[in-house]
């Protein structure tokens, strides 16, 4: 296998739905894979909780044998999940309880902090070195995807209770995941499923960010872009492949972490493009790490060739998967090391 075809595995991110060592995930781990995300069903993402089957089978045991088998084939890894406040805690079954939101918010700083670092130091244990969480999106209006799943509608508390899990996280030796940059105050439609467009201005979206402000402050080692349309940008198009809007959080906000997308097959996302094309599409907009659903997790060896092929053709720089590349394992070995 060729530093390329290494390379290409190495900054793609697919989702697991379950603690199966597939051949799938041989073949990804083997060839180069650094990065896996333990997701969730559907139906769990949209009620927040873990099925009662998940609950009864995933023991910590089992969380501890599938990330250490996982480690012996491929090294050093980003092995993550989510664990929002106000959405999904995909470990809740062998990880403490998250305060609920409406504790949350009336809590102070440094016991919110010391809740996420007990629930970050459990994560530790079952072998999961980065969440993707906290959510760092405020609301301004009508939101169909993120109404209820954010920390809080005022921005200056949210920014607090940002810095408070970013802070407990860290302390606890795992990574954060800020998501999902720019922002998105109002969205009218689900952008999984629906072309969704967040209509306010650059002005008007960084009103929104010092929540992002206060995590990337605070030492968050990731940021997640977003998956709408943003009519602010030139030409329109969505977060998680925009060169200006990774740009802006890079300049703006003065991060320096690992960028990467949300699912490359979010229609408002992927468009009319294939996955190949979209991913090269967001390597080429300066994301680091692509997040591959769970649905299109067997496309992923056609993924890394079409990245590949681009790199080949003089569509994509040989620099920037070279550098997203090293973004991923330093990361990995940042995280595996602490």
């Amino acid at each position: 296998m060729s530093a390329n075809e290494s390379n290409a595995l190495s900054v793609l991110f697919p989702v697991l739905l379950d603690l199966d060592m597939s051949d799938d995930v041989r073949r990804f781990l083997d060839g180069g894979g650094r990065s896996l995300l333990f997701g969730e069903t559907a139906q769990e993402y949209g009620s927040g909780k873990m099925s009662a089957s998940r609950l009864q089978s995933e023991t910590l045991e089992q969380w501890q044998r599938f990330t250490a088998a996982a480690r012996q084939m491929g090294g050093p890894l980003i092995l993550a999940a989510d664990a929002d406040i106000s959405a999904v805690h995909r470990l809740q079954g062998v990880a403490p309880a998250l305060p609920e939101p409406h504790l949350a918010r009336s809590m102070v700083l440094a016991d919110l902090e010391q809740a996420c670092f007990q629930v970050a130091t459990a994560v530790r244990d079952a072998g999961v070195n980065l969440l993707l969480s906290p959510t760092a999106d405020v609301l301004g209006g009508t939101n169909v995807w993120l109404q209820g799943r954010t920390l809080s509608d005022d921005a200056d508390q949210a920014a607090n209770m940002v810095e408070a899990y970013v802070r407990g996280v860290r302390r606890a030796g795992v990574g954060s995941t800020l998501k999902h940059f720019p922002g998105h105050p109002v969205l009218l439609h689900p952008p999984a499923t629906e072309v969704a467009v967040v209509t306010e201005s650059l002005d008007q979206l960084r009103a929104y960010w010092s929540p992002f402000q206060a995590g990337v402050d605070a030492g968050a080692d990731a940021v997640m872009m977003g998956p709408a349309i943003f009519a602010a940008c030139e030409p329109a198009m969505a977060a998680s492949i925009s060169p200006q809007l990774i740009g802006l959080l890079r300049r703006e906000l003065g991060f320096k972490g690992l960028v990467m997308t949300i699912d490359l097959d979010h229609r408002s996302i992927i468009g009319s493009l294939s996955l190949g094309d979209v991913a090269v599409a967001a390597l080429n907009a300066g994301a680091d790490l692509l997040l591959i659903s769970a649905k299109a997790m067997p496309e992923v060896a056609q993924i890394a060739r079409a990245i590949v092929a681009a790199v080949a053709c003089g569509a994509l720089p040989q620099e920037r998967l070279d550098t997203a590349a090293l973004a991923v394992s330093a990361l990995a070995n940042r995280l595996s090391n602490t």
